[in-house]
C-alpha cells in the first residue's frame, strides 16, 4: 500500500508546482496584453480646442474671400448649424455689412464646406496620426440597423420632444420664433435645385461633421474624465452652445443628450448621424412645405 501512495504524491506534487508556474505566467501574459502608453490617444483637451479653432478659422477664411469678391449679407445665419461660422466671420471683418442682399442658397452651400472640413476631417486626423484609428477613438462605423433606429428616433426628436419642451417653455418666455435663422435660409429656397442643395446642407453635412467631432471627438475626450453621463451632458452643452441660438438651446441641449446616449450605448456613431439627419431633414421640410412641425 505504501508503494501505491507515493506515486500519488509525486503527482500531487507535480499538479501543484504546474499551478504555482501558471499562476506566474498569467499575470505576465495578462500584461503584455494591456495596452501600452503608445497604444493610447496621445491628444486631449488641447486636440478638441484646436479643432473647434481651427474649424473657425477655416470658415472665416472662406467668409472673407467671399465678402471681398460678392456684394451678398453674409451677417445673416448662412444654414442651420452654421453660426459658428457666421460669428468667425463678422470677428474676423470687425464691421457689419451694409448690403442687404442674401447670399444664393448654393453659394451658402458651398461655405459650409470649410466648417465641415475643419469639424469633421481634423478628428479624423487627430484619431489617425495620434490616436488608435477612427473607429476606436471617434466610433466611425455604421451597420445595415442603423438607419432604421436613427432615422426613427431623430423624427421622433423633432415630432415630439422639441414640441414638448417648447410647450413647457412658452408658458415661461412666452410664444417666440425659435426657428427664425433656419426660415431666413429656407425662404431662399424656392427652386428645385435649391431645396435639393438645402437639404444636402442640414441632412447631409451637418449631421456627418457634427456628430465626428461633438460625439466622436469631445464626447470621448470628456468620457476619459467624466462618468458616461456627465461625459454625455458635456458634450451636449457644447452642441447646444455653438449654435450661438439661446431660443433654441434647450431643445439642442435635449437633442444632443440623446444622441450622445446612442453614442455611448450602441458604441459607434452610425444610430447618432441618422437621427441627426432625420432631426434635420424633418425641421428643413417643415420649413420649406410650411407643415407647422416642431
Amino acid at each position: 500500500m505504501a508503494t501505491d501512495k507515493r506515486p500519488s504524491g509525486r503527482v500531487t506534487q507535480s499538479k501543484k508546482q504546474a499551478a504555482q508556474a501558471a499562476s506566474v505566467v498569467v499575470p505576465a501574459v495578462a500584461k503584455d496584453s494591456e495596452p501600452v502608453d503608445g497604444e493610447k490617444p496621445t491628444y486631449g483637451a488641447g486636440a478638441l480646442l484646436l479643432t473647434f479653432l481651427g474649424a473657425q478659422l477655416l470658415s472665416s477664411i472662406a467668409y472673407f474671400f467671399a465678402t471681398a469678391n460678392t456684394s451678398y449679407d453674409f451677417v445673416v445665419p448662412a444654414g442651420v448649424g452654421a453660426a459658428v461660422g457666421q460669428a468667425s466671420s463678422q470677428f474676423s471683418l470687425q464691421q457689419t455689412l451694409a448690403v442687404s442682399v442674401p447670399p444664393p442658397v448654393w453659394l451658402t452651400a458651398l461655405m459650409q464646406l470649410p466648417l465641415w472640413f475643419g469639424l469633421g476631417a481634423i478628428p479624423i486626423w487627430f484619431a489617425v496620426k495620434r490616436g488608435r484609428g477612427v473607429v476606436a477613438d471617434l466610433g466611425l462605423r455604421f451597420r445595415a440597423i442603423d438607419a432604421p433606429i436613427g432615422l426613427a428616433i431623430g423624427v421622433a426628436c423633432q415630432l415630439l420632444l422639441v414640441p414638448a419642451i417648447y410647450i413647457l417653455l412658452s408658458k415661461i418666455i412666452g410664444v417666440k420664433d425659435i426657428s427664425a435663422a433656419a426660415r431666413e435660409l429656407t425662404d431662399r429656397a424656392s427652386s428645385p435645385i435649391s431645396i435639393i442643395l438645402l437639404f444636402l446642407i442640414v441632412g447631409i453635412g451637418a449631421p456627418i461633421a457634427e456628430e465626428i467631432y461633438f460625439r466622436g471627438m469631445a464626447q470621448t475626450i470628456f468620457g476619459r474624465r467624466l462618468r458616461p453621463h456627465w461625459a454625455i451632458l458635456a458634450a451636449a452643452a457644447f452642441f447646444a452652445a455653438t449654435h450661438l441660438q439661446p431660443l433654441q438651446f434647450p431643445a439642442l441641449l435635449a437633442f444632443g443628450a440623446v444622441l450622445g446616449v446612442m453614442r455611448w450605448r450602441f458604441g459607434r456613431l452610425g444610430p447618432s448621424i441618422w437621427a441627426h439627419l432625420g432631426f434635420n431633414v424633418v425641421a428643413a421640410a417643415s420649413l420649406v412645405f410650411n407643415l407647422g412641425i416642431g
